[in-house]
């Protein structure tokens, strides 16, 4: 087979791995969501909810596609409670942010707290603090429950200490909030909570992940982070988060973020080819997945440079300008015509 054959037999494959997950995860959504996220929720946090577990199933498509069969539906319910667990944890998070930027208030110092479990608690402290001190916690303490009752035997330390990880890293983020830190702390900040938040959805799936794989895992959730920090450039600047992308923006060097998404995607793709796979061609469906989302971050980058050529700089009263809404059928051809033109495959 040819290189060039080779390619599109792995792009196929990619979109068929997306389709299949993204319409499961739709219909599974309208049959199970009133059962599985609860009346306890408001309608703003079901749809924040929905809208996290469609995004994590990118994440499915591309585990499945590496290890050569599609979620199940035990591993499609898992994600889904997960996903529900993270949009209720970033909103606690981040509600914990503006108080501390209103009141210039150090956040609680909770994730300082022992890693200490009982037979009767499965939080790990820390955890269970933060719970307790938000009006989502009884909804985080169900999900993360939930999760629990359905984890491998094997699998329930490591997850746990990840579980931590990202809550640690979000506390620490909420903190800096409050004397920016440099552009190189929010790197590594933002590759350590992607990386280590897709590792969570990765220890949910069978079998077990290899260290090579939790790496392939981790360079995919550092790839994605530094994408959706791209895509909602405009929503971050409002909300006053900090983040690579929005200092690189604003400093007019937009350059520099795209070198560094090229350094991501190039570690993405050295993972993937160093860990296993279902087969050669399993392999390189994988990447043609992290592809599509490397062609879609270049298109984005592309509309934000030719605003800044446009106004001299990025218009940033601008919602309408800066948002790019891939739900709308004009701005997806035009996705897909940069994608003809670029090539749908990044090398």
């Amino acid at each position: 087979m040819s290189r060039l054959l080779q390619r599109y037999s792995a792009l196929l494959a990619a979109l068929r791995y997306l389709a299949q997950h993204q319409l499961r995860g739709e219909y599974w959504i309208r049959l199970h969501s009133p059962k599985l996220w609860g009346q306890s929720l408001s309608d703003e946090q079901r749809s924040r909810c929905r809208h996290y577990f469609r995004g994590a199933l990118f994440l499915g498509a591309s585990f499945a596609a590496q290890r050569g069969w599609a979620l199940t539906g035990r591993e499609m319910r898992q994600f889904a409670h997960l996903a529900a667990l993270a949009a209720l944890f970033d909103d606690s998070a981040e509600n914990c942010l503006h108080l501390a930027g209103d009141h210039q208030e150090s956040v609680p110092a909770i994730a300082e707290s022992p890693l200490a479990l009982t037979p009767t608690r499965t939080v790990p402290d820390p955890l269970h603090t933060f719970a307790q001190q938000t009006t989502s916690g009884r909804a985080l303490l169900f999900f993360w429950e939930k999760i629990y009752a359905d984890l491998p035997a094997e699998t329930n330390v490591f997850f746990e200490k990840t579980l931590l990880k990202v809550f640690e890293l979000e506390t620490q983020m909420a903190s800096n909030n409050l004397v920016p830190p440099s552009v190189e702390t929010l790197q590594m900040l933002a590759e350590n909570k992607g990386g280590y938040s897709a590792l969570l959805f990765r220890l949910l799936l069978q079998p077990h992940p290899s260290q090579a794989e939790c790496r392939v895992a981790r360079a995919l959730g550092a790839l994605v982070q530094a994408s959706d920090d791209l895509f909602d450039l405009w929503h971050d600047t409002r909300q006053r988060l900090l983040t690579p992308a929005r200092c690189w923006a604003e400093a007019n060097r937009l350059d520099l973020a795209e070198q560094h998404f090229g350094q991501l995607w190039h570690h993405l793709a050295q993972a993937i080819h160093a860990a296993p796979a279902a087969s050669t061609h399993a392999r390189h469906t994988a990447l043609a997945l992290a592809g599509l989302l490397v062609t879609l971050t270049r298109f984005c980058l592309q509309h934000y440079r030719h605003l800044a050529q446009k106004h001299g700089t990025l218009p940033w009263h601008q919602r309408k300008a800066m948002v790019l809404d891939m739900a709308r059928w004009d701005t997806r051809l035009r996705a897909v015509a940069f994608a003809l033109k670029n090539g749908f495959l990044p090398e």
